[in-house]
């Protein structure tokens, strides 16, 4: 996925945030059927790795005393392994993403643009939070309307 208008000045594309999220969202929102859709959960625990991932690229760099390139090159080994960890929740004996391709091919998309570079990972990170950002919005939607809540369980803001 292009992401830079400009790499070397850290110019984002026009769009990515906006309409390329909101776009990847609710397809991910769109697949599958039933149970076997994307729960909110299972999308949130890969953010969640993504973000683990970036700690510890800020880490790495404390211990390398500055060393950009060092902690970048033990973050890649890191990015690697969740690319496996994605392909196995993909397998076919029961993998709880199994049912989820579109999500699996994505999330590894993002991973493979992650590996790139320092720069692509945190524009990655960015990306991947205006996704979930989308996607817990349409959650519940109906016909272009929200779901209506019940009542013992008030409207609250979300947190990722």
């Amino acid at each position: 996925m292009e992401f830079f208008e400009n790499l070397e000045k850290g110019v984002y594309r026009k769009g990515l945030f906006d309409e390329d999220a909101k776009r990847w969202a609710q397809e991910l929102r769109n697949e599958g059927q039933g149970q076997d859709k994307l729960k909110s959960s299972q999308f949130r625990n890969y953010f969640h790795e993504f973000r683990r991932l970036e700690d510890a690229f800020e880490r790495y760099k404390r211990e390398a005393g500055g060393d950009e390139a060092l902690a970048w090159s033990r973050l890649t080994s890191q990015i690697e392994l969740l690319r496996a960890k994605l392909a196995y929740g993909g397998r076919s004996n029961g993998g709880p993403l199994q049912k989820l391709p579109k999500f699996r091919e994505k999330m590894d998309e993002l991973l493979s643009d992650a590996k790139t570079s320092p720069k692509h990972f945190a524009v990655v990170m960015l990306f991947l939070e205006a996704v979930l950002a989308y996607f817990y919005g349409l959650e519940g939607e109906r016909g272009g309307e929200a779901a209506p809540r019940s009542p013992e369980r008030p409207a609250q803001g979300r947190r990722y």
